[in-house]
């Protein structure tokens, strides 16, 4: 398979050795993987096995094993869950080794429910405990902003605390202001006991080692988790109690916490390296023309090979600590998965959410876990068994793995395949991913580009759908069959709603999920949180309020404001967007276009938009609602490689508005310094006027309803 060039990108910035191509990290990976089979013979036939499904993009192992595998001593595990109890010695030994666990590029996960309560007594010293938050703030200061994962990336953990947790309300007001607790993903542990109380409306108890601290509504408590997931897609949540009674390795231990994507709940100081078959590859036959077939047959030998790739993982790996490497070695869990599935609905003319889609996913699924469960059962005979069938009462078949299936998310694995990541519909037919640090990557799908460059049309099939197609039911019962049909682990899925959902949608949701089985979800409502690269670490502006605002009523805008001229691509022609700040923040924002669309509506919207700003509405809440507007022109352009940078004018228009908040301090400062506005003007005339020129195309300036304008019309820059 020919990489893409986003592919290129991503290896080119983390994965490649210098001087390697493809072909090369999939021999080095490849080599060192063969290297757990003794005799020559094998390692040569594995060897080449190995390298043909990673190079042909058939499967991937997960991104440590890539970026870590026949090039240094760097673990190739993903997944990790470290313990936390209630002693100063426990949690600071937790967060030396969740250093050392992401300093080789795995992700953590912890449970904080152990930790006692915040102003709770200590009898040791006769201190007050400053709770579970406290904790974890050190852990995503010292993780995140110190420790990269594997040198690359900032750190990745997954906090989860029980709802009936005595801090627990203070956990779910935890990431209410954007950028708190950055490197870590927040899941409220679920128990059937409070789901139940959910329903029946009844009273609900808040308890540290066996003592009731609070007495509340469950309901009260679950609208918190529900506001909060409404508010940024935080929480999640994990029902705890699924998990346990579908773990594979329950009569170990009781599971408390999962990796940072919720697809693996894990024993204390249990790991798991995962790898993902492509299923868009697993089809066989001319799909554009409806006459394509799953290729049964290659899914089963690809099956066969990941299996062992991922268990020989286990035997050839560097583990970061002694507690992780006995537990792995004893316990063998592999998580084999699947990237590509909603490309696999396209390829057989099924719209991904439908009951076919369902039947398909239930038979993919079973098959895989059919076919990886022989396959781990014949290794075991002839290798040896896990450690772990011998030292508890698992039951029968006795296997080399102790578990073998899951779903990841895939986000990186599934550029570098070019496919629709995990289980996931395909976000858009354009869109733009942060992907890389300082880095966005544009991404159309494979299978729109060989639909439109195949049929010479733009024109997509109904059966092409995206997520904003796709009903939260429908997202749900894609888990819920993947869940039940094949995967001893657990599925990661984020189900990304439309920006108007309400919030008894979510609580629907999550219930229904409960209802059918799921060990976890996510919900997140797009343009609830601004996630660019650009305003990651932005706090939301809060402007600085002198007088409240009556009903109708507008706040004064100065002679003189100041703010960028911003420039972007649409399909219609270039948008040019600028908000403009006064010493409080945007208080206005001018739009026109130049080389096409309608200029009335772009005015007019710049009016509309001015207006907001001026009432005192928040601008994250504008550029949440812009940037999830799409338009058949720029997605028609962008599918067909025009060089077009945003979804639609709306969408533009709140891009530019984010990228002027991330220097939002910098205009309130110049516009705080600028003096008396009147003494810059005569007459009409900006001093100077006559002798300046545009900074962009040296043309001459001239004013017109009071903004500078370039003379030369193709050039479009202005500053108002």
């Amino acid at each position: 398979m020919e990489i893409s060039n986003n592919a290129l990108k991503i290896l080119n910035k983390r994965y490649f050795a210098p001087g390697e191509t493809w072909e090369k990290l999939c021999e080095r990976v490849a080599q060192k993987v063969a290297g757990d089979d003794k005799r020559s013979s094998d390692r040569e036939k594995w060897g080449k096995k190995y390298k043909e499904i990673m190079l042909s993009l058939d499967f991937l192992p997960n991104s440590p094993t890539l970026r870590n595998f026949g090039r240094n001593q760097g673990c190739g595990s993903a997944c990790f869950v470290l313990p936390l109890e209630d002693s100063r010695r426990s949690i600071f030994k937790t967060l030396s080794d969740a250093v050392d666990v992401q300093a080789y590029g795995g992700g953590t996960g912890m449970s904080f429910s152990r930790l006692r309560p915040k102003g709770d007594h200590i009898r040791s010293t006769e201190g007050i405990a400053s709770g579970p938050l406290s904790f974890m703030e050190i852990f995503d200061f010292t993780i995140g902003d110190i420790i990269k994962q594997g040198g690359t990336r900032e750190g990745a953990n997954m906090g989860i605390l029980r709802v009936d947790h005595p801090d627990i309300e203070r956990f779910l007001a935890a990431k209410k202001i954007e950028g708190t607790l950055k490197n870590f993903n927040l899941s409220v542990g679920i128990t059937d006991a409070f789901m139940t109380a959910v329903k029946n409306d009844s009273d609900y108890d808040l308890v540290f080692e066996k003592k009731v601290y609070k007495t509340l509504s469950a309901s009260k408590l679950w609208e918190k988790i529900v506001d909060g997931a409404w508010e940024n897609g935080e929480p999640g949540v994990v029902f705890l109690d699924t998990i346990n009674k579908n773990n594979p390795l329950k009569a170990m231990g009781e599971i408390e916490a999962t990796n940072p994507c919720g697809e693996q709940p894990l024993l204390p100081y249990c790991s798991c390296n995962l790898g993902s078959i492509n299923l868009s590859q697993m089809i066989r036959g001319d799909w554009i023309e409806g006459e394509a077939d799953i290729d049964w047959e290659k899914l089963r030998r690809t099956v066969r090979t990941a299996v062992r790739f991922l268990d020989s993982v286990i035997s050839v790996n560097h583990y970061p600590i002694a507690e992780i490497k006995e537990m792995t070695l004893k316990t063998r869990q592999i998580g084999l998965g699947i990237m590509g599935f909603a490309d696999m609905c396209i390829k057989r003319h099924i719209r991904y959410g439908s009951d076919e889609s369902i039947d398909l996913a239930k038979a993919v699924m079973s098959e895989i876990y059919s076919i990886a469960n022989e396959t781990s059962i014949a290794l075991g005979k002839e290798k040896g068994m896990a450690p772990v069938y011998e030292e508890y009462p698992l039951g029968n078949p006795k296997r080399r793995n102790g578990t073998l299936t899951t779903v990841a998310p895939t986000g990186t694995l599934s550029l570098i395949a070019n496919c629709s990541s995990g289980c996931e519909p395909n976000f858009a037919f354009n869109y733009t991913k942060a992907c890389l640090e300082d880095e966005h990557l544009d991404i159309v799908p494979a299978v729109v580009k060989e639909w439109v460059q195949r049929k010479k049309t733009e024109s997509l099939p109904e059966y092409f759908v995206t997520t904003k197609d796709i009903s939260i039911d429908e997202h749900i019962m894609v888990q819920a069959a993947l869940q039940a049909s094949g995967v001893d682990a657990g599925v990661s899925k984020t189900i990304n709603a439309p920006y108007d959902t309400e919030k008894f949608e979510i609580s629907r949701a999550f219930f229904k999920a409960w209802e059918m089985g799921c060990k976890g979800i996510t919900l997140y409502r797009e343009g609830s949180r601004v996630v660019q690269a650009l305003t990651t670490r932005r706090t939301p502006e809060k402007a600085k309020e002198t007088y409240t605002l009556a009903r109708g009523e507008l706040k004064h805008r100065p002679r003189a404001t100041t703010g960028p001229s911003l420039k972007m691509k649409t399909a219609c022609g270039k948008l040019y967007v600028d908000p403009h700040f006064d010493e409080d923040g945007v208080v206005e924002i001018f739009i026109r276009t130049v080389g096409g669309g309608c200029a009335a509506n772009t005015k007019a919207l710049g009016i509309l938009l001015s207006y907001c700003l001026r009432a005192g509405v928040s601008p994250d809440k504008i550029i949440g609602s812009m940037k999830s507007i799409h338009c058949p022109a720029c997605t028609k352009a962008i599918s067909s490689g025009k060089d077009v940078e945003v979804n639609s004018c709306a969408a533009g228009m709140g891009k530019g508005l984010e990228v002027a908040l991330s220097y939002a301090d910098m205009y309130r400062e110049v516009a705080k310094r600028i003096e008396d506005a009147e003494t810059h003007f005569n007459d009409g005339h900006a001093v100077g006027i006559r002798n300046m020129v545009c900074p962009e195309c040296g043309a001459a300036i001239h004013r017109a309803e009071g903004c500078l304008l370039c003379s030369n019309a193709e050039c479009g820059w202005t500053r108002c």
